[in-house]
Protein backbone atom coordinates (compact mmCIF):
# COMPACT_ATOMS: atom_id res chain seq x y z
CA UNK A 1 0.00 0.00 0.00
CA UNK A 2 3.04 2.31 0.03
CA UNK A 3 2.41 3.86 -3.39
CA UNK A 4 -1.30 4.23 -2.62
CA UNK A 5 -0.58 5.98 0.67
CA UNK A 6 1.92 8.34 -0.94
CA UNK A 7 -0.64 9.24 -3.62
CA UNK A 8 -3.29 9.73 -0.93
CA UNK A 9 -0.99 12.12 0.92
CA UNK A 10 -0.11 14.11 -2.21
CA UNK A 11 -3.78 14.45 -3.13
CA UNK A 12 -4.52 15.49 0.45
CA UNK A 13 -2.14 18.42 -0.09
CA UNK A 14 -3.66 19.23 -3.47
CA UNK A 15 -7.13 19.03 -1.94
CA UNK A 16 -6.28 21.99 0.30
CA UNK A 17 -6.07 24.22 -2.78
CA UNK A 18 -9.51 23.09 -3.89
CA UNK A 19 -10.89 23.42 -0.35
CA UNK A 20 -9.74 27.06 -0.22
CA UNK A 21 -11.85 27.82 -3.29
CA UNK A 22 -14.90 26.17 -1.71
CA UNK A 23 -14.28 27.89 1.61
CA UNK A 24 -14.03 31.28 -0.11
CA UNK A 25 -16.72 31.21 -2.81
CA UNK A 26 -19.33 28.52 -2.11
CA UNK A 27 -22.22 29.58 0.20
CA UNK A 28 -21.23 28.75 3.77
CA UNK A 29 -22.78 25.73 5.51
CA UNK A 30 -22.73 25.07 9.26
CA UNK A 31 -21.18 21.63 8.80
CA UNK A 32 -18.36 23.03 6.60
CA UNK A 33 -19.67 21.04 3.64
CA UNK A 34 -19.20 24.04 1.33
CA UNK A 35 -15.47 23.25 1.37
CA UNK A 36 -15.76 19.55 0.63
CA UNK A 37 -14.94 17.89 -2.69
CA UNK A 38 -16.20 15.18 -5.05
CA UNK A 39 -14.30 12.47 -6.88
CA UNK A 40 -15.73 12.21 -10.39
CA UNK A 41 -15.01 8.62 -11.44
CA UNK A 42 -16.05 9.21 -15.06
CA UNK A 43 -13.59 11.99 -15.88
CA UNK A 44 -11.24 11.14 -12.98
CA UNK A 45 -11.28 14.61 -11.48
CA UNK A 46 -11.54 15.90 -7.92
CA UNK A 47 -13.99 18.84 -7.95
CA UNK A 48 -15.15 21.67 -5.73
CA UNK A 49 -18.81 22.62 -5.60
CA UNK A 50 -19.75 25.01 -8.45
CA UNK A 51 -19.19 28.68 -7.64
CA UNK A 52 -19.17 32.16 -9.18
CA UNK A 53 -21.52 33.57 -11.80
CA UNK A 54 -20.44 30.92 -14.32
CA UNK A 55 -21.04 28.06 -11.83
CA UNK A 56 -17.72 26.49 -12.75
CA UNK A 57 -15.83 24.09 -10.53
CA UNK A 58 -12.13 24.14 -9.78
CA UNK A 59 -10.85 20.63 -10.36
CA UNK A 60 -7.72 18.54 -10.30
CA UNK A 61 -7.51 16.15 -13.24
CA UNK A 62 -5.88 12.85 -12.24
CA UNK A 63 -5.36 11.81 -15.86
CA UNK A 64 -3.08 14.69 -16.79
CA UNK A 65 -1.92 15.94 -13.37
CA UNK A 66 -3.31 19.44 -13.83
CA UNK A 67 -5.72 21.96 -12.34
CA UNK A 68 -8.68 22.89 -14.54
CA UNK A 69 -11.82 24.96 -14.69
CA UNK A 70 -14.81 22.76 -15.53
CA UNK A 71 -18.01 24.39 -16.78
CA UNK A 72 -21.62 23.20 -16.47
CA UNK A 73 -21.28 21.18 -19.71
CA UNK A 74 -18.16 19.44 -18.34
CA UNK A 75 -15.84 21.28 -20.71
CA UNK A 76 -12.42 21.66 -19.09
CA UNK A 77 -10.05 24.60 -19.47
CA UNK A 78 -6.48 23.96 -18.24
CA UNK A 79 -4.90 26.21 -15.62
CA UNK A 80 -1.57 24.73 -14.53
CA UNK A 81 0.27 21.41 -14.47
CA UNK A 82 1.18 20.02 -11.07
CA UNK A 83 4.75 18.89 -11.77
CA UNK A 84 7.51 21.37 -11.01
CA UNK A 85 5.33 23.63 -8.85
CA UNK A 86 5.23 24.20 -5.10
CA UNK A 87 1.96 24.50 -3.23
CA UNK A 88 2.45 28.27 -2.87
CA UNK A 89 3.12 28.66 -6.60
CA UNK A 90 -0.02 26.71 -7.48
CA UNK A 91 -2.12 28.88 -5.20
CA UNK A 92 -0.68 32.11 -6.61
CA UNK A 93 -1.38 31.04 -10.21
CA UNK A 94 -4.96 30.03 -9.37
CA UNK A 95 -5.44 33.26 -7.40
CA UNK A 96 -4.49 35.19 -10.54
CA UNK A 97 -7.15 33.33 -12.49
CA UNK A 98 -9.74 34.13 -9.82
CA UNK A 99 -8.86 37.81 -9.99
CA UNK A 100 -9.48 37.81 -13.75
CA UNK A 101 -13.02 36.50 -13.18
CA UNK A 102 -13.85 39.10 -10.52
CA UNK A 103 -13.49 36.83 -7.49
CA UNK A 104 -11.59 37.84 -4.37
CA UNK A 105 -8.14 36.29 -4.72
CA UNK A 106 -7.14 37.59 -1.27
CA UNK A 107 -9.91 35.55 0.36
CA UNK A 108 -8.71 32.47 -1.52
CA UNK A 109 -5.13 32.90 -0.28
CA UNK A 110 -6.15 33.09 3.38
CA UNK A 111 -5.09 30.01 5.44
CA UNK A 112 -7.67 27.32 6.05
CA UNK A 113 -9.18 26.99 9.52
CA UNK A 114 -7.50 23.61 10.04
CA UNK A 115 -4.08 22.10 9.46
CA UNK A 116 -3.05 18.83 7.87
CA UNK A 117 0.13 16.79 8.52
CA UNK A 118 3.40 17.94 7.00
CA UNK A 119 4.12 14.92 4.83
CA UNK A 120 7.69 13.96 4.07
CA UNK A 121 7.47 14.85 0.37
CA UNK A 122 9.55 17.17 -1.84
CA UNK A 123 8.31 20.77 -1.74
CA UNK A 124 8.16 20.74 -5.54
CA UNK A 125 5.51 18.32 -6.79
CA UNK A 126 6.44 15.40 -9.01
CA UNK A 127 4.03 13.81 -11.52
CA UNK A 128 1.76 11.26 -9.87
CA UNK A 129 2.55 7.69 -10.82
CA UNK A 130 0.00 6.18 -13.21
CA UNK A 131 -0.43 2.80 -11.46
CA UNK A 132 -0.80 4.41 -8.04
CA UNK A 133 -3.36 6.88 -9.40
CA UNK A 134 -5.33 4.01 -10.96
CA UNK A 135 -5.35 2.19 -7.60
CA UNK A 136 -6.45 5.37 -5.79
CA UNK A 137 -9.28 5.90 -8.29
CA UNK A 138 -10.33 2.26 -7.94
CA UNK A 139 -10.85 2.48 -4.18
CA UNK A 140 -12.37 5.96 -4.19
CA UNK A 141 -14.81 4.87 -6.90
CA UNK A 142 -15.89 1.96 -4.72
CA UNK A 143 -16.20 4.34 -1.76
CA UNK A 144 -18.61 6.45 -3.83
CA UNK A 145 -20.59 3.39 -4.93
CA UNK A 146 -20.92 1.94 -1.43
CA UNK A 147 -21.85 5.35 -0.02
CA UNK A 148 -24.58 5.80 -2.59
CA UNK A 149 -25.79 2.25 -1.91
CA UNK A 150 -26.02 3.05 1.82
CA UNK A 151 -27.97 6.26 1.19
CA UNK A 152 -30.32 4.37 -1.11
CA UNK A 153 -30.77 1.59 1.47
CA UNK A 154 -31.72 4.23 4.06
CA UNK A 155 -33.80 6.23 1.56
CA UNK A 156 -31.83 9.38 2.36
CA UNK A 157 -30.68 12.25 0.18
CA UNK A 158 -26.99 12.96 -0.11
CA UNK A 159 -23.73 12.19 -1.86
CA UNK A 160 -20.40 10.79 -0.68
CA UNK A 161 -17.91 13.69 -0.61
CA UNK A 162 -14.22 14.10 0.17
CA UNK A 163 -13.78 16.06 3.40
CA UNK A 164 -10.52 17.99 3.00
CA UNK A 165 -9.42 18.04 6.64
CA UNK A 166 -8.99 14.25 6.97
CA UNK A 167 -9.39 13.54 3.23
CA UNK A 168 -11.88 10.74 3.74
CA UNK A 169 -14.60 9.97 1.24
CA UNK A 170 -17.59 9.95 3.53
CA UNK A 171 -21.19 10.76 4.26
CA UNK A 172 -23.24 11.26 7.41
CA UNK A 173 -27.00 11.10 7.75
CA UNK A 174 -29.60 11.18 10.50
CA UNK A 175 -31.59 7.97 10.06
CA UNK A 176 -34.37 8.78 12.55
CA UNK A 177 -34.90 10.32 15.98
CA UNK A 178 -32.58 7.75 17.52
CA UNK A 179 -29.58 7.20 15.28
CA UNK A 180 -27.15 8.90 12.90
CA UNK A 181 -24.67 6.97 10.75
CA UNK A 182 -21.24 7.97 9.47
CA UNK A 183 -19.64 6.01 6.61
CA UNK A 184 -16.48 6.45 4.62
CA UNK A 185 -13.07 5.46 3.31
CA UNK A 186 -10.28 6.91 5.45
CA UNK A 187 -6.60 7.51 4.85
CA UNK A 188 -3.97 5.51 6.71
CA UNK A 189 -3.83 6.58 10.35
CA UNK A 190 -2.35 5.43 13.66
CA UNK A 191 -5.60 3.76 14.73
CA UNK A 192 -5.75 1.16 11.94
CA UNK A 193 -2.30 1.53 10.39
CA UNK A 194 -3.58 1.50 6.80
CA UNK A 195 -6.46 2.93 4.73
CA UNK A 196 -9.86 1.50 5.70
CA UNK A 197 -13.59 1.68 5.19
CA UNK A 198 -15.54 2.60 8.30
CA UNK A 199 -19.10 2.74 9.56
CA UNK A 200 -20.10 4.18 12.93
CA UNK A 201 -23.35 4.93 14.72
CA UNK A 202 -24.00 8.15 16.60
CA UNK A 203 -27.12 7.92 18.79
CA UNK A 204 -29.12 11.10 19.26
CA UNK A 205 -29.43 10.22 22.96
CA UNK A 206 -27.42 7.91 25.17
CA UNK A 207 -24.65 5.59 24.01
CA UNK A 208 -24.30 2.44 21.94
CA UNK A 209 -23.71 -0.73 24.00
CA UNK A 210 -20.81 -2.34 22.16
CA UNK A 211 -20.72 -5.32 24.52
CA UNK A 212 -23.52 -6.74 22.38
CA UNK A 213 -21.84 -6.16 19.03
CA UNK A 214 -21.94 -9.09 16.59
CA UNK A 215 -18.99 -10.52 14.69
CA UNK A 216 -18.63 -9.18 11.14
CA UNK A 217 -18.16 -11.33 8.06
CA UNK A 218 -15.65 -8.76 6.78
CA UNK A 219 -13.69 -6.29 8.89
CA UNK A 220 -13.81 -5.87 12.66
CA UNK A 221 -14.98 -3.56 15.42
CA UNK A 222 -12.62 -0.83 16.54
CA UNK A 223 -13.63 0.45 19.96
CA UNK A 224 -11.42 3.19 21.35
CA UNK A 225 -11.46 6.60 22.96
CA UNK A 226 -11.86 8.64 19.76
CA UNK A 227 -13.67 6.19 17.48
CA UNK A 228 -16.20 3.44 18.08
CA UNK A 229 -17.39 1.57 15.02
CA UNK A 230 -16.68 -1.01 12.34
CA UNK A 231 -13.60 -0.90 10.10
CA UNK A 232 -12.57 -2.81 6.99
CA UNK A 233 -8.86 -2.39 6.10
CA UNK A 234 -8.01 -2.26 2.40
CA UNK A 235 -5.53 -5.14 2.74
CA UNK A 236 -8.47 -7.37 3.72
CA UNK A 237 -9.96 -6.87 0.25
CA UNK A 238 -9.08 -9.32 -2.52
CA UNK A 239 -9.26 -6.98 -5.53
CA UNK A 240 -11.79 -8.85 -7.63
CA UNK A 241 -14.92 -9.24 -5.53
CA UNK A 242 -14.03 -6.32 -3.24
CA UNK A 243 -17.27 -4.45 -3.90
CA UNK A 244 -19.36 -7.36 -2.65
CA UNK A 245 -17.33 -7.49 0.57
CA UNK A 246 -17.58 -3.73 1.12
CA UNK A 247 -21.36 -3.75 0.64
CA UNK A 248 -21.74 -6.70 3.01
CA UNK A 249 -19.60 -4.90 5.59
CA UNK A 250 -21.71 -1.73 5.29
CA UNK A 251 -25.01 -3.62 5.43
CA UNK A 252 -24.12 -5.79 8.43
CA UNK A 253 -22.85 -2.86 10.52
CA UNK A 254 -25.77 -0.62 9.51
CA UNK A 255 -28.42 -3.22 10.32
CA UNK A 256 -26.91 -3.81 13.77
CA UNK A 257 -26.93 -0.09 14.60
CA UNK A 258 -30.53 0.20 13.45
CA UNK A 259 -31.65 -2.55 15.81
Amino acid sequence: MQAYNKTDQTLHQIGQVLAKAGRSFVPKQDDDSHSNLYFDALAQRIHTHPFGDAKRTLAFNLNNNSFEWVDTRQKASPIIKLAGQTLDQLEQIIAGQLLETGLDEKAFLEPLHFEIPEYDHPKTFLPLAGEAVAEWCYYRRMANQAGNALLGFLQKEGQPRIWPHHFDTGTYCIVDDYMGLGYGLAMQDKMVGEPYFYLAGYPQKGEVNYEEKPSLTNGHWQIGEHFKGAVLPLTALPGKGSMKMILQFVQEATEWYLR
